[in-house]
């Protein structure tokens, strides 16, 4: 029995494809591995998330909070008087200035010295005391 040329290549055709087999097969079980190692740490991080989600619901618990806020920070509940209205927050933080009373002396700045300047810049810096701050806890 004589080896031909097509012979010769068959088996080394066969020879390619039984190494591309053994590295695709290699290559798969590569990706399995890596798979399952990624669910397992998936697994752990649903874990994780749902301990860090009963870990929020306990800390936000209303009653903890209202605890919490009453005992540490001296906060109460709102109640009917400590309702403000729309003039009480206006005495507080007024929107708008009063005008200057009548008698009041402004200083008048000597213009005779500097040259006239354009009246469209005309404005005015208003100083407005700080409102206290409110903390409403309520359910």
């Amino acid at each position: 029995m004589t080896l031909t040329r097509t012979h010769l290549f068959g088996f080394v055709g066969l020879v390619a494809l039984a190494f591309a087999l053994y590295w695709a097969k290699a290559e798969a079980q590569a990706v399995r591995e890596k798979v399952l190692v990624l669910q397992d740490e998936v697994d752990t991080e649903r874990r994780a998330v749902r301990t860090l989600e009963a870990e929020l619901t306990w800390v936000e618990r209303p009653d903890r909070l209202e605890e919490a806020a009453t005992r540490r920070l001296g906060l109460a509940p709102i109640t009917a008087d400590r309702i403000a209205t729309i003039e009480d927050i206006d005495q507080v933080a007024p929107l708008r200035v009063a005008p200057p009373a009548a008698d009041a002396n402004p200083i008048v700045p000597n213009t005779a010295a500097k040259p006239a300047e354009p009246a469209a810049d005309t404005s005015k810096a208003v100083a407005v005391k700080p409102a206290p701050v409110v903390t409403v806890v309520a359910r």
